[in-house]
């Protein structure tokens, strides 16, 4: 590298000696770097500190004991939760912050996190719209990834960005050289303090670094003053420049030094409510994934550091194992692709050739991804079986485990313990897929429970892909259910979230729907009887049957006072779906009753359908389809609606009926046989036919079509009503109802249509592939036909050739 040192590092580095010589060692370093991991783990080996303190929020020392427990395997992770604000600390086996708690116990130092406390930093506007939780990381490294002067001396030693630049030049030194952790560390320093100086001084300010650094300097000041040990500091390189002007006395340092804070702040904050450890996998680490601080690709990063700490003398076999791992998760994919031998040996040569050729001492993470680049994937992009590979092999799924002492909160542990008695897996992070008999298996119907119980919770934990789904009323017919689910560390922290609204489960759902409740209860607007049908809904199918009474109490109120028909016809139908599946959800026939009740107030409201106006006509005839599917199942569970068919009957015979709903109640007399064909086509005839008003009639028909739309397909008489209609609007009023016509006759089946297709050619003598082909012309289309057949009639007539035109000879 060829850039000149700015002065101001120089004079750093001096300040950097100077503190050695008081006792004070700092260890710079990048987050789950195993470079910087195994420079601290050295460090520590060879000062023996009385101290050591590392970055990471003060509240943080109450989980010491359990972070030290031979139970702790990383990956783990700190949780810092406070109202409206949460962030995650990662520890991979990896991570300096983890070999320095580990290593710094085992040697008998005093061992300290000493950054300013979650809770009064400022919020930084890092949102990831992929994922809220992994926005906000304690670890944040953004500087450096932003830094104009890494990004220069990246292109200037070609590496794609920071991250393939620091493997360059740290990681890739080889176990020795990182041995020598004083050049690591001095290097590391010059590096970060590049970024640092990309800064200013506003800016650091404005988003708390300042604050922080402040805090951190007066910590080690004091340590320094209680002490005559060695003290090792670890902290983000980021930091360390300003860290060493702070203490050293330097100019530059003023600005960390007056905003220290003053003599009354906590030296240790309660951590009673606000931090928790949990576990934590590789997906969540992964840079590349979306995660704001560390190194990408975790999984290769924890080979490099298991060779690292190897015993075995001789050249690294990371590059080798990644990519024979690759090659056989591909071909164990049971896909076309497979993966031969002499593929794999061609890509570790290639790998080591590229190493070789950028001046590395051994293939890393983009000289492994290059090889795999030019030697596994064969078409213009990787193969699905391919992808998946690199995610198992550089990313990785497993959770670390947390020792069973640890502080969690109560859901946290029901949550596990009843996933497990369900025998759902949790021991990893990778999704899976069940598929659920409710109807039939009680084994099914507590999964089902659960799952649904941790999505309402917003855990993350469980999904819906398919079945029924009783609180939105959706695929009500369909036997099965089928769900994904992963546990992985977001449900974890949205469970310690939740926690804070209630002890277990069971308390944080009813709280959460006890607003919903209490909403409803003191809306200054309309009832909703819909809303409180789906708070009951969502309370039986997370199983809060204590609840239930309650909730039927209040759906029985606002049945009694809902005034939309389409509200109360919803919630109707949904309730008596309830009740058909009470088996399964363990419920009497209360439901049943509640239905019931809810016939008389339907029956008042229904003749206001006939009043509608046109723009509301679909939603009527939609309601209008609920209430006869309703009736219909009443029928079915032996109870009685001759009041509701009664107003439904007297809709059909009232004169002024807008025109749309008239047409769905003509489809329902004909489907239920009330009417004659010949009465049938008579009734569409006097709405179609000469003389009516093509608004209320193209409305009709589309009423008609949208309730039955299969009557003009089996009913030749009527299809020749319809036909006559149509061909006697003017090609004005043909052209302007034409959408309205077509999204009528949409309604229809694909079968269905082709069906009709076949009548219509009989009847016109044309060939149904010809009209398949005119199908396609477009409203514009005939629009400009139109035009076109005018223009020639016009001149034909000028010409005195009227007649070729159509027209009468006069």
């Amino acid at each position: 590298m060829t850039v000149k040192s700015p002065e101001r590092l120089d004079r750093a580095r001096v300040l950097l000696e100077t503190l050695e010589t008081q006792g004070i060692y700092f260890a710079p370093i990048r987050h789950h770097s195993p470079a910087c991991a195994f420079a601290v783990s050295a460090m520590i080996a060879e000062i023996a500190p009385q101290s050591v303190l590392i970055e990471g929020p003060e509240e943080f020392g109450a989980l010491l004991p359990d972070l030290v427990s031979d139970e702790c395997v990383p990956p783990v992770a700190i949780l810092s939760h406070t109202e409206g604000s949460s962030g995650f600390f990662p520890l991979a086996s990896y991570s300096p912050e983890w070999v320095a708690l580990r290593e710094g116990t085992a040697a008998g130092a005093d061992v300290a996190f000493i950054d300013l406390a979650w809770r009064t930093r400022p919020v930084v506007d890092v949102t990831d719209d992929n994922d809220e939780w992994m926005s906000r990381s304690i670890q944040e490294e953004r500087h450096l990834a932003h830094s104009a002067t890494l990004a220069r001396l990246a292109r200037q030693e070609h590496c794609r960005d920071h991250d393939e630049l620091w493997d360059h030049l740290f990681e890739l030194r080889g176990r020795e050289a990182l041995a020598d952790w004083r050049a690591l560390f001095a290097d590391v320093f010059a590096w970060s303090a590049l970024a640092r100086l990309d800064y200013e001084p506003d800016v650091l300010v404005s988003e708390g670094s300042i604050a922080r650094e402040s805090l951190m300097a007066a910590r080690i000041a004091e340590r320094r003053a209680a002490t005559t040990g060695p003290i090792v500091v670890v902290t983000g390189a980021f930091h360390t420049l300003a860290l060493v002007e702070a203490l050293a006395g330097a100019a530059e340092g003023a600005l960390v030094r007056n905003s220290a804070p003053t003599a009354g702040y906590p030296a240790a904050p309660d951590t009673t409510d606000s931090s928790w450890l949990i576990r934590y996998d590789y997906r969540r680490l992964d840079a590349l994934g979306g995660y704001g601080a560390g190194m990408p690709s975790p999984g290769f990063y924890d080979r490099v550091w298991s060779q690292l700490r190897s015993t075995e003398v001789g050249p690294s076999r990371v590059a080798v194992d990644a990519l024979v791992d690759v090659a056989r998760a591909v071909t164990a994919a049971g896909t076309s692709q497979l993966v031969s031998v002499p593929e794999v040996a061609s890509a570790v040569i290639h790998a080591e050739r590229l190493a070789e050729l950028r001046g590395r001492f051994e293939p890393g993470r983009t000289d492994v991804l290059d090889a795999i680049s030019s030697s596994f994937v064969t078409d213009e992009a990787p193969s699905a079986a391919l992808r998946e590979a690199l995610a198992a092999v550089f990313g990785g799924s497993a959770l670390g485990t947390v020792p069973a002492s640890a502080r969690q909160p109560p859901a946290v542990n029901e949550a596990r313990r009843r996933a497990g008695e369900l025998r759902l897996s949790v021991d990893d992070s990778s999704p899976r897929t069940v598929s659920l008999d409710v109807r039939r298996k009680q084994r099914h119907r507590d999964r089902s429970r659960y799952f649904a119980l941790m999505e309402f919770l917003g855990t993350g934990f469980a999904r819906r892909l398919a079945g029924p789904d009783f609180v939105t009323g959706r695929n009500l017919g369909r036997l099965h259910e089928e769900w994904s689910y992963a546990w992985s560390p977001l449900v974890e922290a949205e469970l310690v979230r939740a926690s804070a609204e209630g002890v277990t489960l069971a308390d944080i759902a009813a709280g959460r729907l006890r607003a919903a409740e209490l909403e409803l209860e003191g809306s200054t607007g309309r009832r909703s009887a819909y809303s409180a049908v789906t708070v009951l809904a969502q309370a039986i199918v997370i199983g809060l049957d204590e609840h239930l009474d309650r909730l039927s109490t209040l759906v029985e109120t606002h049945l009694e006072t809902d005034p939309d028909l389409a509200s109360l016809a919803g919630a109707a139908e949904r309730l008596l779906a309830l009740w058909r599946a009470r088996e399964e959800f363990g419920l009497d026939d209360s439901l049943l009753g509640l239905v019931e009740k809810s016939l008389a107030p339907i029956a008042y409201l229904v003749p206001s359908l006939a009043n509608v106006t046109a723009e509301a006509e679909d939603a009527a005839i939609d309601t209008l389809l609920t209430l006869r599917g309703l009736v219909r199942a009443l029928g079915e569970a032996h109870v009685e609606s001759p009041a509701v068919a009664r107003e439904i009957e007297r809709l059909r015979l009232e004169p002024e009926c807008a025109s749309g709903v008239f047409g769905a109640l003509t489809a329902f007399a004909a489907l239920d046989g009330a009417v004659t064909t010949a009465q049938l086509a008579a009734l569409v005839g006097a709405q179609l036919g000469a003389g009516a008003d093509t608004d209320r009639a193209v409305r009709f028909l589309s009423g008609f079509m949208k309730a039955a739309p299969d009557l003009l397909v089996h009913d030749p008489e009527l299809l020749g009503v319809v036909d006559d209609a149509l061909r006697g609007l003017t090609p004005d009023a043909f052209l302007a109802y034409l959408p309205e016509l077509r999204r009528s006759f949409a309604w229809l089946k694909p079968r269905e249509t082709a069906t009709l297709a076949e009548h219509i050619a009989l009847a016109t003598g044309v060939s149904a592939t010809t009209l398949e082909t005119r199908a396609a012309v477009s409203s514009a289309d005939l629009a400009r036909g139109v035009a076109v057949e005018r223009a020639l009639v016009a001149s034909l007539a000028n010409d005195g050739l009227a007649a070729w035109g159509g027209a009468d000879d006069e």
